[in-house]
């Protein structure tokens, strides 16, 4: 079966992925070069892991995301993920918490309380307000996405799947399935994916009120030379107090990648090929959220801000729609990338026939 994706990033290219090992003909298209440097999956590493407060049914998802990784390992013949574990963060009657600790509680997922003196212990780059408490979670890590998307491009490369970079598309022609590409060609299957990121909307305006482009900035330091070996061996940090609208999260410093400070305040704005300088203003609110989180916040060092876009749906849920013959999916809101071969699995599926869409529609949804 011949299958047009319209976007390489991690879904894009986890779907072509997918298809091909099922022996299917996937088509990508990439409006850049593939991996585009633009795209919203384009990082150094990403977070996974399994606390989402009420939303059990994602929770749940990143177990099965694990595996999925596994197997996409097995096809690259290398595993990009260090296992680093989270240390979750916040006020011990923080709803968000409760519910993450109660989601753990029902999937099996260990999870350790930490008094005062184990966290300054075994965490001495980690200081919190007097009124917070820890919690330790094992099963968490980064993915090495940069390389991900890297290598799964050179995987289809290397068994002659068609991949079109600068290639533009223009209009969606779903009834047939078909693409017009911006220098007038066509390009036709027998399913057709929209997997366009912050570019989505352009192509199906009537999701313009549901999808939103949203600018966010994180920012690369190197942390005092006492805490090196804490954020080398370190986990993701995750510290919220919802009370405040406070979060502020962290990834540590693996792979030979630096150490990455970010808060979760979307943006819903931007031009996604054009606002990509990081603001003065945005560097500084970042690093304002760590002095409630790092000891010695203020010796830090800005190596990088960086930009990327995301399509961010109201309440943060994945979205899948069907135009014409088109399948549109934008499974993003700034923590997509985790679930990456997972939703590429399942899309492909999808594609082929063999899931019904509206039971992918609600797993997409975090529904089970």
């Amino acid at each position: 079966m011949r299958v047009v994706i319209v976007g390489a990033g991690i879904l894009g290219l986890s779907t072509a992925w997918a298809l091909a090992r099922a022996g299917h003909e996937p088509v990508l298209l990439e409006r850049g070069p593939i991996p585009n440097p633009l795209a919203s999956s384009h990082d150094r590493h990403r977070a996974i892991r399994v606390t989402y407060g009420a939303e059990h049914g994602y929770a749940r998802m990143v177990l099965d995301a694990f595996a999925a990784w596994e197997r996409l390992w097995a096809d690259l013949g290398a595993r990009h993920l260090v296992e680093t574990g989270q240390l979750v963060l916040g006020p011990p009657d923080e709803p968000w918490i409760e519910d993450s600790l109660a989601s753990l509680d029902r999937l099996g997922v260990a999870y350790e309380p930490l008094d005062r003196t184990g966290l300054a212990r075994r965490f001495p780059h980690v200081r919190i307000p007097a009124d917070h408490a820890a919690w330790f979670v094992g099963r968490a890590g980064a993915l090495l996405a940069d390389r991900i998307c890297a290598d799964l491009a050179g995987w289809l490369r290397a068994r002659n799947v068609e991949l079109h970079e600068h290639a533009p598309v223009v209009e969606l022609l779903p009834d047939r399935p078909a693409v017009r590409l911006e220098d007038g060609r066509l390009v036709a299957g027998d399913a057709l994916l929209l997997a366009a990121g912050a570019w989505t909307t352009g192509l199906v305006p009537a999701l313009a009120d549901r999808l939103r482009p949203s600018r966010q900035t994180v920012v690369y330091v190197r942390p005092p030379a006492a805490f090196d070996a804490a954020w080398r061996d370190g986990p993701l940090l995750t510290h919220k107090d919802t009370r405040t609208g406070f979060l502020f999260y962290a990834l540590p410093a693996v792979a030979g990648v630096a150490a990455k400070l970010g808060d979760h305040k979307f943006t819903l704005g931007g031009d996604p090929d054009a606002d990509r300088t990081p603001l003065p203003e945005e560097v500084g609110a970042i690093l304002a959220l760590a002095r409630h989180t790092l000891a010695e916040a203020e010796r830090y060092e800005v190596l990088e801000p960086r930009t990327c876009f995301y399509t961010v749906t109201e309440d943060e849920r994945f979205l899948a729609e069907r135009v014409g013959r088109a399948v549109v999916v934008s499974a993003c809101s700034g923590h997509g990338f985790k679930f990456g071969a997972l939703t590429g699995e399942w899309t492909a599926e999808l594609l082929v026939g063999r899931l019904e869409f509206e039971a992918y529609r609600r797993w997409l949804a975090g529904g089970g």
